[in-house]
């Protein structure tokens, strides 16, 4: 609204009665004004005003009695009108006119609203003004973010949506009405916060649960982090936040789908559009797969029960074959079977996975096993003769030898030489071309056609001695030579006790020498270890002291992860009330404003209602 206040005077041709005084704005709508005046001065009694109007050549006027004031209603608004007040006589002649300008108020668009938000658009919609049903008008918008010129536009609709915006960014909204003349109405003002970016497309990584995502387009100058919401059937979603492109779900149940969603989130709050994905979390197989123990035709396996699957009923499937078999499959729900009903001397593969009771399966882990290969039964000497020796056995128990081929390796030594080694595939050999009057080792196995060898079983046997003295020749000559030796071993003996008796003084001299390097060895090994010791001390009260240290920097960093933390919920807290303040300020001035006029209304009506012959002063 506008009151140009232009107040002149008319001179009219007859200038007897003395004019009123000056016009006075009572209260001024956008249709309608209330004006005053003040008696003319030196008369008494009963006044006639004349009072005329008009706008753009068209005029209007009327003759008012007994009263200084008029409300004239009506007009058009926004626009300037020109106002004349003279004073009338009985016999018609007037005073000069006293005359103002005054412009109707232009309303301002109602009820602001921003309807919808997006990342790069918005749409605003508003009320039309009050009173221009009947009259051509228009809108301007104009919008900012902040450090960037304003976009200016019109419409004449009550509504626009605002395009290529920023993402994550505040813009101030400001509209306005328009006349065709030009006359704009006062500002209305909203803001609002563009929708930031949606993180990219969603991976998953289901071993390790980890989702990652490409950061937010256009975020590059902006504060912001992600929050992370996952669930699975019939349970509440957890929420989790960080700043990274990635994270890591954790407290989830194993073989469960997971709907994941992430959003970007501004440090006001704003948040972008949810993306999402599913993940489904895998079934931990059986860990450390062990062979406990293997037999000839058993074997016993055992594993660790998976983690995470206490609270989560399951069960074991076990596969175990041979090559060129069909798998034997069997269940349990303990931690170790017994595999039973093997072939000796046979290598198996072994898988193990964990069964869900829905038959979720997890992947297999597998481990290998060879039955043992029985080892010949029953070793017996048969004969023995002074150069040779006859050995058997029985078949190894659980081998027949129409489904396994073998043979048995005999090997025989006798103390300080090399053992003579051979093959059969009786159950029994003869050892010849031994030494008479000596014990040998024997020693006996099954191997199958690929080298695979059984325990080995042993015995021992004596050769028989070969008996010379029953032969007279031989006894005499064996007296002869003992003879030559008893007399070459005199002369021998005294030559080599000399030389064992230099020998022995060498030996005692470096006896000696040698005790007294290890007395010299002993000394410094004891300064030795006393310098370790120093050492040992002095490193364990510097690892006390790095302990101590390690401590309080751990406390002291727990205290500013204390405090960082208060000082973001507090900044928060400043933020809300800073709003909140910012709010009822707008609130407060309305409502001031609106007190204002209503208190210059109820001043103007007991003014009116009293009756008083001059208005109050600050409608003069």
């Amino acid at each position: 609204m506008s009151c140009d206040g232009d107040q002149h005077t008319m001179q009219s041709s007859d200038d007897v009665l003395p004019p009123p005084g000056d016009i006075q704005v009572l209260l001024l709508t956008l249709d309608s004004v209330s004006l005053s005046w003040s008696s003319p001065q030196g008369l008494t009694g009963p006044q006639t005003f004349r009072v005329t109007w008009g706008c753009d050549g068209e005029t209007s006027s009327t003759r008012v009695k007994d009263v200084y004031h008029l409300k004239i209603s009506s007009l058009r608004p926004g626009e300037k009108y020109q106002f004349n007040v003279a004073t009338e006589g009985e016999d018609g002649r007037q005073s000069r006119w006293v005359s103002a300008s005054i412009s109707t108020v232009l309303p301002a668009p109602d009820q602001l609203t921003v309807d919808s938000v997006d990342t790069t658009s918005a749409a605003v919609s508003w009320s039309q003004p009050p009173g221009l049903d009947h009259t051509q008008h228009h809108y301007k918008i104009s919008y900012c973010c902040p450090g960037i010129k304003p976009h200016i536009t019109t419409t004449s609709s009550p509504s626009i949506t605002l395009c290529d915006l920023k993402p994550a960014t505040e813009y101030s909204v400001t509209v306005c009405t328009v006349l065709e003349n030009g006359k704009q109405s006062q500002l209305v003002l909203t803001t609002f916060t563009t929708v930031p970016t949606a993180p990219g497309q969603l991976t998953v990584d289901t071993t390790s649960a980890t989702v990652s995502w490409s950061q937010s387009p256009g975020l590059d100058q902006t504060q912001h982090h992600y929050q992370i919401s996952y669930r699975c059937p019939g349970t509440e979603p957890h929420y989790t936040t960080t700043s990274s492109h990635s994270i890591t779900l954790s407290d989830l149940k194993p073989a469960t789908e997971y709907s994941v969603t992430v959003c970007t989130v501004l440090e006001n709050g704003k948040k972008s559009r949810l993306v999402s994905t599913t993940l489904t979390t895998i079934l931990p197989a059986p860990d450390q797969l062990t062979v406990d123990s293997v037999d000839t035709t058993s074997a016993t396996v055992s594993w660790s029960q998976p983690p995470g699957l206490d609270q989560t009923q399951h069960h074991y499937q076990i596969s175990y074959r041979c090559p060129g078999t069909e798998p034997h499959i069997t269940t349990t729900s303990s931690h170790s079977i017994t595999l039973c009903d093997l072939q000796c001397g046979t290598q198996y593969s072994v898988t193990v996975c964990t069964v869900l009771e829905n038959g979720k399966q997890s992947r297999l882990v597998s481990t290998t096993l060879t039955t043992i290969l029985p080892a010949p039964d029953q070793l017996t000497v048969d004969s023995v003769d002074t150069t040779s020796a006859a050995v058997s056995w029985s078949q190894p128990p659980g081998l027949n030898q129409t489904q396994h081929h073998y043979h048995y390796q005999i090997s025989y030594q006798c103390p300080g030489t090399k053992p003579h080694i051979t093959i059969t595939s009786s159950h029994s050999i003869s050892l010849s071309d031994l030494q008479c009057g000596t014990q040998y080792s024997v020693t006996v196995c099954t191997v199958l056609e690929n080298g695979k060898q059984s325990q080995l079983v042993s015995t021992t046997l004596t050769t028989e001695h070969f008996q010379w003295w029953k032969r007279p020749s031989t006894v005499a000559a064996v007296f002869v030579v003992l003879a030559v030796i008893m007399g070459l071993w005199d002369s021998y003996a005294a030559a080599e006790r000399d030389q064992l008796q230099t020998i022995y003084n060498t030996l005692t001299k470096e006896r000696d020498q040698l005790q007294n390097s290890l007395n010299t060895r002993t000394t410094e090994r004891d300064q030795l270890q006393n310098s370790l010791n120093t050492r040992t001390t002095d490193r364990d009260q510097l690892q006390n002291s790095l302990n101590t240290r390690t401590t309080e920097r751990d406390q002291l960093q727990n205290s500013l992860n204390t405090r960082t933390t208060e000082r973001d919920q507090l900044q928060n807290s400043l933020n809300t009330r800073t709003t909140e303040i910012d709010e009822l300020m707008k609130s407060l001035n309305t409502t001031t404003m609106e007190r204002d006029q209503l208190q210059k209304e109820k001043e103007w009506l007991n003014w009116k209602i009293n009756g008083k012959d001059s208005p109050p002063t600050q409608f003069r």
